[in-house]
């Protein structure tokens, strides 16, 4: 009933402030925000804050898992950088084998150059060492760039891993912390019951809350009887202070010598 006059003298609140705007309206609408959450929060019974906060957890772990799906492409990258590079490395290797046998070979001074079954001339074979030398050159450079991506993503890819391990931790952390208020509750609960003398039967819960309700209105009609008694009283007094104070004057006025009849007989 509270919440419900609560929540109409809000709304009453909340237009007039409309009606009068000003820069008061903001501040009593933020106040009054304030009030109506706190109230709807305390209407909230801790079980089914505790029971939503649950489903919060395992709506984080939903969330967790979409990370897992990035997390695993993340590896895959990085997995397939490392193959990228260690190919090229190898080809590398080999090409580096190719142009110590080329220049090993251009150091004769025969016009025409036989290199793997190739019979070139001189001209032609240097050309060629060129050629070989400046594919060489760039991929290189391809390797150099891939192994900074390779680097970048690692670094990226052990971070997520990371934070997905925390994020465990932490749910984890959660549940255990919503077990022991789940436990603090019914201890609590039943600390209460055994001080009301019950069970935890609802029925038995709800009868003597009635009870109570009934004694409440039991001593506010004492309450009420004994304050009329003591306004009564007080007012009695007052009249009969008020009648004394009356009679003292009327005496007072008797007593002038005018109506002295002593004094009119001489």
């Amino acid at each position: 009933m509270c919440k419900k006059v609560l929540v109409i003298a809000t709304l009453a609140v909340l237009a007039a402030v409309f009606v009068v705007g000003g820069p008061k309206a903001v501040s009593y609408l933020r106040y009054y925000k304030q009030q109506l959450r706190a109230s709807w929060e305390e209407s909230i019974p801790p079980e089914q804050e505790i029971s939503r906060l649950r489903m919060e957890v395992e709506r984080l772990k939903a969330e967790d898992s979409k990370a897992y799906d990035k997390v695993v492409r993340q590896g895959r990258e990085v997995k397939r950088l490392q193959a990228n590079i260690g190919e090229l490395k190898k080809e590398l290797a080999d090409d580096v084998v190719n142009i110590r046998e080329m220049k090993v070979s251009l150091q004769t001074k025969d016009q025409h150059i036989t290199f793997k079954g190739d019979r070139l001339s001189r001209n032609e074979f240097q050309a060629e060492l060129r050629q070989v030398a400046a594919s060489f050159m760039v991929r290189e450079e391809k390797l150099k760039s891939l192994q900074e991506q390779l680097k970048a993503r690692k670094e990226n890819y052990d971070l997520s891993k990371k934070t997905l391990f925390n994020r465990e931790l932490a749910r984890e952390k959660l549940k255990t912390e919503l077990d022991r208020l789940e436990t603090k509750l019914a201890t609590e609960k039943q600390a209460q019951a055994r001080a009301r003398n019950t069970t935890n039967d609802p029925s038995y819960l709800r009868i003597e809350d009635e009870i109570s309700a009934v004694r409440e209105r039991i001593e506010t009609m004492t309450d009420k009887r004994e304050l009329m008694d003591e306004v009564r009283a007080r007012s009695a007094n007052r009249a009969a202070k008020q009648r004394r104070e009356q009679d003292a004057k009327i005496d007072k006025f008797l007593d002038d010598p005018k109506f002295n009849t002593t004094a009119e007989g001489q």
